[in-house]
């Protein structure tokens, strides 16, 4: 099969990459751009037999050639991200009103569910921006929070961008609570959810990257169920605004 060629944006970085399946356009539909607005730094993204081959013997999802060639590219943008200052960070995040609120926790945990009472329940008024691994970038002191392709089984992205205004840890439990948290108190889970290498170098990048966003940004813990009652112990939380005068009306 020959190889292709496309050129994307994401987070204000162009890439040029190379491909074979169409699986990998379906995936980037929404952040291809024309040639002519081909700038002259690009970062060519490209992958050998060998990551293929890696791929392969990873517990994925699918075991689909596109997938996995998806999985090679994401891997070859990701370890990029700290090189111009950013992080990919695994975890499902919203905008309301104008700001970005990543919830994060091990695969499983329920941060899809939660973020899906945001919307049942707040409507139009929320948007999700990833639902799996938005990346992260900073700037004069602020943090933002971008639209990425890896975005989950759901799907979920908007190939957007909004300041981060908290970082909420999911935590399954009977009651509900939330309460501020240290990131050094659970810097073992964090870590779990940047991606990184065994590079010594990349690692040190992706941890000063990480100390920036907990000295710019709130962090939580939400313990909750999948009631209405736990977005409004988030949402109250988080946005400082009251529930009930914040739902749709309908």
């Amino acid at each position: 099969m020959d190889n292709k060629k496309m050129l994307c944006q994401i987070a204000g970085i162009q890439y040029e990459i190379e491909y074979k399946y169409s699986y990998l356009e379906k995936k980037f539909s929404e952040y291809i751009i024309d040639e002519d607005k081909k700038s002259d730094n690009v970062y060519q993204v490209s992958y050998t037999d060998e990551d293929f081959n890696r791929w392969t013997k990873e517990d994925l999802p699918s075991k689909d050639p596109g997938y996995i060639e998806f999985c090679c590219v994401m891997e070859k943008i990701a370890t990029y991200l700290p090189n111009h200052g950013m992080l990919l960070m695994h975890g499902a995040t919203i905008e309301y009103d104008g700001k970005a609120y990543i919830f994060t926790a091990p695969s499983g945990t329920g941060k899809s569910t939660h973020i899906s009472l945001w919307k049942k329940f707040l409507g139009d008024k929320v948007s999700v921006i990833n639902g799996d691994k938005p990346e992260v970038s900073f700037d004069e002191g602020k943090v933002y929070v971008h639209g990425a392709p890896w975005c989950g089984k759901e799907g979920w992205q908007i190939n957007t961008s909004a300041p981060l205004a908290g970082v909420c840890v999911v935590e399954q439990a009977e009651a509900n609570s939330i309460e501020s948290i240290h990131p050094g108190e659970n810097i073992e889970l964090f870590m779990s959810q940047l991606y990184l290498t065994d590079e010594p170098d990349y690692l040190i990048k992706v941890v000063d990257l990480f100390k920036k966003m907990a000295e710019a940004v709130p962090f939580y813990k939400l313990k909750c169920d999948i009631s209405e009652e736990a977005a409004k112990c988030s949402f109250e939380q988080l946005t400082g605004e009251d529930w009930e005068n914040s739902k749709n009306e309908d």
